[in-house]
């Protein structure tokens, strides 16, 4: 099989954790692939650790943009720049622990031509790289559908894309409503026209830290996601109850940011996944 995959990493200033999410690209068995690290204007040593992997791999594409424009532009600028038939993503904090997840995810998109979008399980660590769980998410499109509403059912690090319909669908939304949920975003539109799907592989390692973006955002994620859902519904069942489902995470992830609950955001997290 000889499609190319094109994975976009966005990054800004993750000199520090930005090496495994590398690494791990290259440990794939899946060869014909083009990485795009698109770095947001970082201002650290991002760029030489890139440019000077041991290996000097020619696939490895560095991207620089001249100010921080951004999650939402960055996305989008990977995919403008992508050659692939398909995208894949992954974070500078994430890392594919299945040599031979882009490999099983291409074989999956290529005999399932109506499938539009597929992700994987996951493992979630933290920041000591201690294993705190893992996960599968929902595997199959009915499933999915009647979950979609209530949470995105995919890991941004692990899924992998038709770009053609991606970009036809306008790619990543870049405003600010969905600012930090714009990949939940893409998944609904893309669920509109097409199947989705998870594998039941653990594809990706999923750091857990103070300061992401996802840990930092999450109740401003919760509360766009629960607008973002209204334009859906005729998309997708279980509307209503989705609303509640989201309304009171909401209020417990406000829970969760006072002490002593933010010790157990991960094992609430975990309980969340699996609903």
């Amino acid at each position: 099989m000889n499609k190319l995959i094109s994975i976009i990493l966005p990054t800004y200033n993750g000199a520090g954790r930005i090496q495994e999410a590398l690494l791990s690209v290259l440990g794939q068995s899946y060869l014909h692939w083009e990485l795009l690290v698109v770095d947001d204007g970082s201002t650290d040593n991002t760029e030489e650790l890139v440019k000077d992997l041991p290996c000097n791999e020619k696939r490895i594409i560095y991207i620089k943009n001249e100010s921080n424009l951004g999650i939402q532009q960055t996305l989008n600028k990977g995919l403008k720049e992508a050659k692939g038939e398909y995208i894949a993503r992954i974070d500078d904090d994430d890392m594919w622990i299945d040599k031979d997840k882009l490999l099983k995810q291409v074989e999956f998109l290529e005999k399932n031509k109506d499938c539009v979008l597929v992700g994987t399980g996951l493992v979630a660590v933290n920041e000591e790289g201690k294993e705190i769980f893992r996960t599968f998410n929902p595997e199959l499109d009915a499933i999915i559908r009647n979950k979609i509403l209530s949470k995105t059912c995919f890991t941004h690090s692990s899924v992998m894309f038709r770009k053609a319909l991606a970009m036809q669908l306008g790619g990543y939304s870049e405003l600010s409503e969905v600012r930090h949920i714009e990949d939940y975003d893409l998944w609904l539109k893309m669920g509109t026209v097409g199947k989705l799907a998870n594998l039941p592989i653990y594809g990706v390692r999923l750091l857990f830290r103070e300061g992401s973006i996802s840990s930092e955002n999450k109740i401003a994620q919760l509360e766009k996601s629960v607008r973002l859902i209204r334009k859906f519904k005729s998309h997708y069942p279980n509307y209503l109850s989705s609303v509640v489902s989201l309304s009171v995470r909401t209020v417990a992830q406000k829970f969760l940011r006072l002490p002593p609950f933010r010790y157990f955001s991960a094992s609430i997290y975990k309980m969340y996944k699996n609903l």
